[in-house]
């Protein structure tokens, strides 16, 4: 045998912190998959230090070649605002996006990686993930929760402005998308499903960069760096992107940085720290209306939270300080003060969660108070003092309480609780919101699942008040109510992975924004009534590089499905955003290997929404060169076949655009 370069070693199997063999098979994927399930609280109240995806090397896996045959054994386990639970003991269906699935994929956003996973509508109105709807499962973006390190980010405001986070994409350790209603999981929000996005804490000093330049006068740079000063560690990453648009009013200018401190007060506790900043301006082509082309946002957020996890091995005591502002401008003509509105907005929350571990199973006990808070030109009863642009006020208080119990009996997880859920916000009822959920395993490669859970969602700051020549809050808006029932199996071997899960949501008093007929001039928020969704995903992956060494042992191929259907009463009403549901979704992604530094990927979506006369396909792909163990050369297509599109009407998406990148990484 020839001798290879030292980029492509002789394979070797290592395995990484056996904390739970039984689960570790799990842990071998690297793409988007759905590897397990997960009960209620016990995903709520993760206790990270379990957590199985962390990055102990301190390297980018962005650049990082990492040739062996590697398989991680350890216990799988998702990691939540207050426990973690290994996912093949767990109860509800998750699909995790790992770092190596991101640093592969043909993408520069977490809403361009949200494209392909089973599940999930990513309605874009710009590039990039400029501006992104995201929504599960025939929901929209309000009922959508959105959470950092299990810190809830989700804009009281809009759902529009939810995923205006402060990461990076070199910061992510793993993404977590959870499927239909789950209070008790995350708290009410959670009308249709939670994205959490967990960050990275490297073990040891690092340092990585990235710059990037393509068509449309695509720029940016990215750079990240890690230091472990005593029984802390910290990083700081921060990045800048920018482009002239594809069209007429598409321009963009990103700017992110988050730092993080973890401190290590014991081997068992510890507190973390981060604090974010996003400043973000694009041109809004047509992005909420056709009648005006010419629309312009400007948004600024600063984020900060404070996390402990302490206490014994029994009993874990977890507590949680957050706070959140929110600055928005916009313009419904660029430039023009007419029709211009400010906003700024703030959410404090504190939460403690204890856990408590006996040989009765697991009970958890977690308590939340949020308030939030707007002041606005637009949005809000009038001030009795104005502050500069800011004449008008609203504010609630949000407060919830949650009991779960969970016991494991040989192949056995039984799991049930509920969430007591309050708001100072006027006409609202407090409800109660339970869930249980059951899961069976006849043998180690198969589990069987089944859970019942309800949530709830509260008015936004917009629904409640916004007004505009297009749009006009309605009155008396109720909170919306959502039940859920999934059965799900799945099979998984460290070659090959399946799933399938068929699922059932009602809806009560769903809130939208709806016209009565064409002709009308305005959008009007109204509850509409009911709805009854149905569907099924379906998933294989298929790890081929072990039949087809010569292309990577780590190539996979992943294929997913969604199917839905929806009935509704609310007659011939003309829906923006509950009606207009995500009907066929097919995903194919491809990772492969050419030699020893040369990877590449392909990915593929079909998808037709219910208002769509035809379905549409995107293809993107993405090649790199491995110049060395520190430098890496990448080139990215997006939309290859420049296929014409768009997911909201009259807001074109971009055709093929192309892009190259350079990464260095000590």
């Amino acid at each position: 045998m020839t001798k290879q370069s030292n980029l492509q070693q002789t394979p070797t199997l290592r395995f990484r912190r056996m904390t739970r063999k039984g689960y570790g098979a799990f842990n071998t994927m690297h793409r988007v998959v759905t590897i397990g399930t997960l009960s209620s609280l016990a995903l709520a109240c993760a206790y990270s230090s379990t957590a199985s995806a962390q990055n102990v090397s301190g390297r980018d896996p962005r650049t990082s070649p990492d040739r062996e045959r590697e398989y991680e054994i350890e216990a799988v386990t998702v990691t939540a605002s207050k426990l973690a639970t290994p996912l093949g003991e767990a109860t509800k269906l998750v699909t995790v996006l790992s770092a190596k699935e991101i640093a592969a994929a043909p993408v520069r956003s977490i809403q361009d990686l949200l494209v392909y996973v089973a599940g999930v509508d990513v309605s874009q109105r710009g590039a990039h993930g400029v501006q992104s709807d995201i929504s599960i499962r025939g929901g929209h973006q309000d009922q959508t929760l959105v959470l950092l390190n299990g810190v809830n980010l989700t804009s009281a405001q809009t759902g529009h402005l939810s995923f205006d986070l402060p990461v990076n994409l070199s910061d992510i350790e793993r993404i977590e998308v959870l499927r239909g209603p789950a209070a008790l999981i995350y708290g009410s929000g959670a009308f249709s499903g939670a994205i959490n996005i967990i960050t990275r804490h490297d073990q040891r000093d690092g340092f990585s960069a990235t710059i990037s330049a393509g068509q449309h006068r695509l720029f940016g740079v990215e750079a990240r760096g890690t230091t472990k000063w005593g029984r802390s560690i910290n990083s700081l990453s921060a990045s800048s992107r920018s482009s002239a648009g594809y069209i007429d009013n598409t321009d963009y200018l990103i700017n992110r940085a988050l730092w993080q401190t973890q401190y290590q007060l014991s081997p068992a506790d510890k507190m973390t720290l981060q604090v974010g900043m996003l400043d973000k301006q694009f041109g809004a082509n047509s992005f909420y209306s056709v009648r005006y082309p010419m629309q312009y946002e400007y948004s600024r957020r600063y984020f900060s939270s404070l996390r402990g996890e302490l206490g014994s091995g029994r009993l874990r005591i977890i507590p949680t300080l957050a706070w959140d502002r929110g600055y928005d401008q916009f313009d419904l003509t660029k430039g023009s003060p007419q029709y211009r509105n400010y906003h700024r907005s703030n959410n404090y929350s504190a939460s403690l969660a204890l856990n408590y571990s006996s040989a009765l199973g697991l009970t958890t006990l977690a308590g939340e108070l949020r308030h939030e808070e707007i002041v606005s030109s637009n949005l809000g009863r009038l001030r009795a003092r104005a502050e500069e642009h800011y004449t008008k006020y609203d504010g609630r208080t949000n407060s919830s309480l949650a009991l779960e119990h969970s016991l494991r009996l040989e192949q056995w997880t039984l799991s049930a609780g509920a969430l007591l859920q309050a708001t100072s916000l006027e006409g609202i009822k407090t409800r109660l919101l339970p869930s249980a959920s059951i899961s069976y395993r006849p043998t180690g490669a198969l589990s069987l699942s089944a859970s019942w859970s309800r949530s709830m969602r509260l008015p936004s700051f917009t629904d409640l008040w916004y007004s505009s020549p297009i749009q006009q809050a309605g009155t008396g808006l109720r909170e919306e109510q959502s039940e859920g029932v999934e059965l799900s199996a799945r099979y998984t071997t460290s070659l090959l992975q399946g799933y399938v899960s068929g699922f059932f949501s009602h809806g009560t008093n769903l809130l939208d924004w709806t016209k009565t007929a064409a002709s009308d001039t305005k959008w009007v928020s109204r509850n509409i009534g009911k709805t009854d969704s149905r569907g099924l995903e379906l998933g294989l992956s298929l790890r081929y590089g072990e039949y087809l060494p010569f292309l990577g042992l780590g190539s996979r191929l992943q294929l997913d499905y969604l199917y839905m259907t929806q009935e509704h009463d609310a007659g011939q009403i003309i829906s923006m955003y509950a009606l207009n549901y995500l009907k066929h979704k097919f995903t194919a992604r491809l990772g492969y290997q050419i030699g020893p530094r040369l990877e590449g990927s392909w990915a593929l979506r079909v998808q037709k929404r219910v208002s769509q006369s035809e379905a549409y396909a995107t293809l993107d792909a993405k090649l790199d060169y491995l110049y060395s163990s520190r430098v890496k050369l990448g080139l990215e297509v997006s939309n290859l076949t420049a296929t014409k599109y768009n997911d909201f009407a009259g807001v074109e998406q971009p055709r093929r655009w192309v892009a190259a990148q350079l990464s260095y990484s000590l």
